[in-house]
């Protein structure tokens, strides 16, 4: 009997970003969700001709900020606009909570501890249109510039 033995690592294609623009997102409040973002187009008709399926947000501010005590954290909803342009509602278009079955991923603050970069877990992605959302309970309001990016990439066996 012989026994067939392989091993494969798992790489990525080339990383692509964007910037994701949501308004008010610098001076968004604790304990308040951002209107959701101008959708980002995940489909195989975008302008690099290419749909993902690994994404990525970062969340980048000017100055540091300083979280809160308790269990502070940022929460980001990737909401798909099935159709191309309509988002679910809630929130809709608007700065409300997303239905409690929607697609999040959430980064966990050090309570009291500084933070100028947030990298939320990296998430699937379907060929869809996306509309992003933040709510931020870090205990402390944006302030400074804010800046979310998405970067997307393709996994690959090597």
């Amino acid at each position: 009997m012989s026994v067939l033995a392989f091993t494969y690592r798992e790489q990525n294609d080339t990383q692509v970003s964007d910037t994701v623009t949501i308004a008010s997102l610098s001076t968004l409040a604790s304990a308040a969700y951002s209107a959701p973002s101008t959708l980002v187009d995940n489909t195989p008709t975008n302008a690099r001709g290419l749909s993902y399926t690994k994404g990525l947000l970062r969340l980048s501010f000017s100055a540091a900020l300083t979280a809160g005590t308790g269990a502070p954290y940022i929460a980001a909803y990737a909401l798909k606009a099935m159709d191309g342009s309509t988002l679910p509602n809630p929130p809709g278009a608007t700065a409300a909570a997303p239905s409690p079955n929607a697609y999040q991923v959430i980064w966990q603050a050090v309570a009291s501890g500084a933070f100028s970069v947030v990298d939320f877990p990296p998430f699937d992605l379907d060929p869809q249109q996306y509309g992003f959302q933040i709510y931020n309970n870090s205990g402390v309001a944006f302030s400074g510039t804010a800046t979310l990016t998405l970067y997307r990439w393709n996994p690959k066996l090597a």
